[in-house]
């Protein structure tokens, strides 16, 4: 009697490996990719929400200017005190004004900066 597995086994053992990996891979990027996102628009949320208190304290909004420079450092320390709540490494984040009343705070995919969220002073979101 013979201990082990046949060439037979091993070739079937690995092509269901190579199958299920074919087709879990691309879904477990597609939830990764998904969670960043979600994780990008909760955080301007909490822009949005930092951004009402410094208006009722300073009568104008907070803006890192123009253009959209990572400014995830300044808006941590300038609207949340510090805090680390921007710790998103996959987006970069910008606040920009118009006028002193209002802002647009953006996210934009540090890969790709054509792909971005915004959230406005009147909630307004694009996502």
């Amino acid at each position: 009697m013979q201990k082990g597995f046949t060439l037979i086994e091993l070739l079937i053992t690995v092509a269901i490996l190579g199958i299920l990996s074919a087709i879990a891979v691309p879904q477990y990027q597609g939830y990764v990719s998904n969670s960043r996102a979600v994780a990008a628009q909760n955080n301007l949320r909490n822009i949005y929400l930092q951004q009402q208190e410094y208006f009722t304290d300073n009568n104008i909004y907070y803006a890192t200017g123009a253009g959209c420079a990572d400014a995830s450092a300044t808006i941590n320390t300038n609207l949340f005190n510090g805090d680390n709540v921007l710790t998103n490494d996959f987006y970069n984040y910008c606040i920009n004004q118009t006028t002193t009343t209002d802002f647009t705070a953006r996210a934009q995919l540090v890969t790709d900066v054509t792909t971005e969220f915004t959230i406005t002073n009147t909630n307004a979101t694009n996502f």
